[in-house]
């Protein structure tokens, strides 16, 4: 049977505090992100959903595509997804507002920040760029 994908893209925003991880209100650790809507491209998807998810987050400059994944898990019934891990400079907030997706946010400076749990292809993206 030929599987379906749903494509998201991921922002892995570089600050001088490190790179902004965010808990999500389910308990896991992701980047801020999202599936692509009607005719979007992904750095116009990757816009919006940082709007979405980091309220008042300004100058975003999206950069190179540092990784790509497919989860390892289907979605719903067929449906896969395909993650697009890009690297954004960005300024954020003081204080950092979160989007009632997230409860928390940390910055991961180098591998020992990482936390336990964290999915395993945004810590491979974490260790190629740390």
């Amino acid at each position: 049977m030929i599987k379906k994908f749903n494509v998201g893209v991921k922002g892995i925003i570089k600050t001088d505090q490190g790179y902004l991880i965010l808990k999500h209100a389910k308990g896991h650790f992701d980047t801020p992100g999202g599936r692509i809507d009607d005719n979007e491209d992904f750095k116009d998807t990757l816009q919006r959903e940082l709007g979405e998810e980091l309220p008042g987050i300004t100058n975003i400059e999206i950069g190179d595509l540092i990784g790509a994944f497919r989860l390892q898990k289907d979605i719903d019934g067929d449906i896969s997804l395909v993650l697009l891990y890009f690297l954004v400079n960005a300024t954020l907030p003081d204080p950092i507002a979160l989007s009632e997706e997230h409860t928390e946010h940390l910055f991961i400076k180098n591998l020992a920040g990482i936390p336990d749990g964290l999915n395993p292809e945004i810590e491979g993206v974490l260790r190629k760029i740390l």
